[in-house]
């Protein structure tokens, strides 16, 4: 028998070896989450729960391999009866056995990003959509958006309102894009990603015999990185861990029972914008009453004043679990705050300390974070100005956003003449040029008569105004 007092703190000693009913363990950053979740599986399987009966849900294949890895390592033996994966991966799986009603005996398939991308392609061509229209979105970036509607379980005006304001003159057109797309899926017997999760929540609620299978099958449901989750996959595994009761009026009602182990920190969820939903964590004891909740609080990753200034945030959160993250480790210099007063004096000031670190540090030893990846621009430009060579992890670096290339185009142009690439760009700013009145035009200037030019740019004043700017710059001293 594994000494599971001896391998682990007290918290997650107490995690590990919880017996039946819900649990919510409250993971603070560092705090050994993954650990617990190992010695949780080996302790199951140690005290007679068969490893076919546990079902852990991740958000990566890896995740859920290394930790049935690990469990089985400290068993000697494998765990190869768990049902390990991703939501969507365990989606497939059920589906595959008890498949949608609106197919019917057909097969279906899952559509890979490819071919999400061509459908929604094929669907726009088919209503004749942004032809012409520069302002009408690429397709890969209508694809997102109908991802986050469905992910956040939104209307698509809302999503444009919220997160793409400029786009909202499309909204009927992208919504009748979104039907046509949904009806080709139904159609050609296709699921995307997100279908596999909505399909299992109906398979749950509407296939008894499904739904029950897979309530016997699965006592213990072990579910990581909870805070992280969306609204629909909070709903599978309330699901999955019993049927909600319901009241006079046919509303459910929130007195679930389940051996469910809900593994996430509400101060780590940072993926709204994915359509996680910090409110699934931070209600888990409402929908699973009798929860039990155990706090991970000893942090093995970061020195006391970093965790003291977290400590600090945490204690202002207007609604979370209270927790004090402490470490054994010694050591560590004190956090710096600094308030610049702008995004350039920002930018300076983190090159200034690069700068000093280089003295004493490698350049992959020197890292900078960020929200989002474009508030790293006017520090790419201060990197570059200093001489600093960098790497980007995430998101596009400055001079590959597209506004940018598009005035680098002008400026290439100013210097060369002759650059088709960067003449092809420019000329791809006004509507009604497709790539052979690029290469018509293009080989009109290429000659060099002034009256040719203006003939063959007659149709495109717009252009031939732009041609004239770089012309009077170029002869500029």
């Amino acid at each position: 028998m594994i000494d599971y007092a001896q391998a682990l703190n007290e918290a997650q000693y107490a995690a590990a070896t919880s017996g039946d009913g819900p649990v919510l363990v409250v993971a603070g950053a560092g705090s050994g989450k993954t650990r617990t979740i190992v010695y949780r599986l080996a302790w199951l399987a140690e005290h007679g729960v068969a490893p076919t009966s546990i079902l852990l849900l991740t958000f990566t294949r890896k995740a859920a391999q290394e930790m049935l890895q690990r469990a089985g390592m400290l068993l000697d033996q494998g765990l190869s009866g768990v049902q390990g994966g991703t939501f969507h991966a365990f989606a497939y799986g059920v589906l595959r056995r008890w498949r949608p009603a609106w197919l019917g005996e057909r097969p279906f398939t899952v559509m890979d990003s490819a071919d999400i991308t061509a459908a929604v392609k094929y669907c726009k061509d088919e209503l004749k959509l942004g032809r012409g229209d520069r302002s009408f979105p690429k397709t890969q970036s209508i694809v997102g958006l109908l991802s986050k509607a469905r992910n956040k379980e939104l209307s698509l005006e809302e999503v444009l309102r919220r997160e793409a304001f400029h786009l909202l003159p499309h909204t009927e057109a992208l919504a009748a894009l979104g039907e046509a797309y949904t009806a080709y899926r139904r159609e050609k017997g296709l699921l995307d990603y997100d279908d596999l999760l909505f399909e299992l929540e109906t398979l749950l609620r509407e296939n008894q015999a499904a739904a029950e299978a897979l309530r016997l099958r699965f006592s213990h449901i072990l579910v990581d990185e909870y805070q992280d989750t969306n609204l629909v996959q909070a709903r599978i595994v309330r699901l999955l861990a019993g049927p909600p009761d319901k009241d006079a009026d046919g509303r459910e009602t929130t007195a679930i029972t389940g051996n469910v182990m809900a593994v996430g920190d509400e101060a780590q969820s940072i993926y709204a914008f994915r359509g996680a939903n910090v409110r699934n964590i931070l209600d888990f004891p409402k929908l699973f009453p009798g929860t039990r909740i155990i706090r991970l609080e000893e942090n093995y990753r970061s020195t006391k004043p970093v965790l003291d200034v977290a400590n600090s945030l945490l204690a202002h959160a207007a609604e979370s679990f209270r927790k004090t993250l402490f470490t054994r480790k010694e050591g560590g210099g004190p956090v710096r705050l600094v308030t610049p007063l702008s995004d350039m004096s920002q930018a300076k000031l983190v090159v200034r300390r690069i700068e000093e670190l280089l003295d004493t540090h490698l350049p992959h030893e020197i890292a900078v974070l960020f929200r989002a990846g474009f508030h790293s621009y006017n520090l790419e430009m201060a990197l570059n100005q200093a001489g600093i060579p960098f790497r980007k992890y995430g998101g596009l670096r400055y001079t590959e956003a597209a506004h940018v290339k598009d005035v680098i185009a002008y400026a290439r142009l100013v210097l060369n003449p002759l650059d088709l690439p960067a003449f092809a760009r420019v000329a791809a700013l006004h509507s009604g040029i497709g790539p052979k009145t690029v290469q018509k035009l293009y080989a009109v200037a290429l000659g060099g008569d002034a009256k040719a030019v203006e003939k063959a740019f007659a149709r495109h004043p717009d252009l031939l105004e732009d041609m004239r700017f770089v012309d009077d710059l170029r002869a500029r001293p």
